[in-house]
């Protein structure tokens, strides 16, 4: 019992630590979340983050997930999933809140027995007028999961080309679901590589996507990133790239921000132990010499 209470109270003082250094304010519905934080039982990743838009900063982003989901997926994501829906549940009680659901829910009844679900992820994005505010329900996918790969696609509703559509099917392993409160939503396909897995084969089809259809910087920084992932959704003019660093500090080796964006680095940088990071930007904003508009995510274990 000590070792559990110890363990949320170290999850909460990194999201408040996070909170009070970028002066995000507990609005609605941050408390609930963090009452998330609390319940979840075992060893736990939490990642907050920071989405920089020129001289913007939106830092009230938060994602968690149990890691228990590596050492037996097939059971372990039902309870955080039954977390999930009661989190948008009580956010709806929330009077302007409308959240509709209707995609994860029928993508939940084709696919919750197929046992290619891996793991979910809840996140909170609070934007400061709330209905531009969204919770992002992520679902981990196994290899081998061109069904469920086949009706997030259809559930997005995008036209990709067939190229696009083949690449997705053998190496997306993540589904995002985002739940905005003015009643949108959303849905995004991920996929991911590894350089460091590459003798697994894992990602083959998505980085000769990236070198035949993006610019040489982008291939470059793949090359040079521990991980590798592209986002992929109707609602986005472009594909988000994100490139994932195991050494915080690798990332300066590479990368060059706006003054903003290098007083976020930096704190990030002082919370070692960090057990992953990612830059997201799209192709058009990694072009310039120093980013100004781009998401940076750091992520700690807790356990």
């Amino acid at each position: 019992m000590f070792q559990q209470n110890y363990l949320r109270e170290q999850r909460l003082k990194f999201m408040r630590d996070h909170q009070v250094t970028f002066d995000v304010t507990p609005d609605f519905p941050l408390p609930l979340f963090e009452k998330l934080v609390m319940e979840l039982d075992g060893s736990s990743i939490v990642e907050p983050s920071c989405k920089i838009d020129a001289e913007k900063l939106y830092a009230a982003r938060f994602l968690i997930f149990s890691d228990q989901i590596f050492s037996d997926p097939e059971h372990n994501w039902h309870k955080p999933l039954k977390q999930a829906l009661n989190f948008l549940d009580a956010i709806e009680t929330r009077v302007r809140v409308k959240i509709n659901r209707d995609s994860l829910e029928k993508f939940l009844t084709a696919h919750m027995a197929s046992g290619k679900i891996k793991g979910i992820t809840i996140g909170l994005d609070l934007r400061p007028g709330i209905e531009n505010s969204s919770v992002k329900i992520h679902i981990m996918v196994a290899e081998n999961s061109e069904e469920l790969v086949s009706t997030a696609i259809a559930l997005d509703g995008g036209c990709y080309p067939l190229e696009l559509v083949q690449v997705l099917m053998k190496d997306c392993r993540v589904i995002g679901f985002d739940f905005f409160f003015n009643g949108h939503s959303e849905v995004e396909l991920y996929g991911y590589s590894s350089e460091k897995k590459r003798s697994l084969h894992r990602g083959t089809y998505l980085r000769n996507y990236i070198r035949k259809n993006f610019s040489r910087k982008v291939i470059f920084l793949m090359d040079s990133a521990d991980h590798f992932m592209a986002g992929f959704s109707k609602a986005n003019l472009e594909p988000v790239l994100y490139y994932g660093f195991d050494n915080i500090k690798d990332i300066s080796k590479y990368l060059r921000f706006n003054d903003l964006g290098n007083r976020v680095y930096d704190f990030c940088r002082s919370q070692d132990p960090i057990l992953l990071t990612w830059i997201g930007v799209t192709q058009k904003n990694l072009e310039i010499e120093r980013l100004k508009n781009f998401r940076l995510y750091y992520r700690r274990s807790f356990s």
